[in-house]
């Protein structure tokens, strides 16, 4: 019956292609790709197509991260939201510190971050403010506070 292990294998490695391909697409996009060139990448016929496969792998991948990250992922998205309002709302945000714009740009892609992605960005919004929070506004040194914890706690290697 080795056969059929085999065959058990198939949906966990479906799964760990789909949480990658949608990171990929995600980095792409970021990166600033077209949709028509993820379509081509993907060998789709068009960018509504490679629109469509993103937001069918968004769904597909969504019982995959909260099996790898637990429960405390939702809190993570929360405090990263939190954040990216927080910093949305600052109008002297862009003159705070020499990273604040990467910081804010890296806050903007947290809304369609999913899985790894929103654990990475969360890992960078820390690193990049890491020297300066102490200088921010309190509202915003509480928010980064919630963000840094929200991480620990979601952390796969915990």
């Amino acid at each position: 019956m080795a056969d059929l292990d085999d065959l058990r294998t198939i949906p966990a490695a479906r799964a760990r292609l789909d949480v990658q391909e949608l990171e990929l697409i995600d980095r792409a996009r970021r990166d600033g790709a077209t949709w028509g060139e993820i379509a081509a990448a993907l060998g789709l016929g068009s960018r509504q197509a490679a629109e469509q496969r993103r937001l069918r792998l968004v769904a597909a991948v969504q019982p995959v991260v909260a099996d790898a990250y637990g429960k405390d992922f939702d809190s993570l998205r929360r405090a990263a939201l939190e954040l990216h309002r927080r910093v949305g709302a600052d109008r002297r945000w862009d003159r705070r510190f020499t990273r604040a714009v990467l910081v804010r740009e890296t806050l903007a892609a947290v809304p369609g971050a999913t899985g790894g992605a929103l654990f990475a960005l969360a890992e960078a919004v820390i690193a990049d403010l890491a020297d300066v929070s102490a200088a921010l506004p309190a509202p915003t040194r509480a928010a980064v506070d919630r963000l840094r914890k929200a991480l620990e706690a979601a952390s796969p290697e915990r």
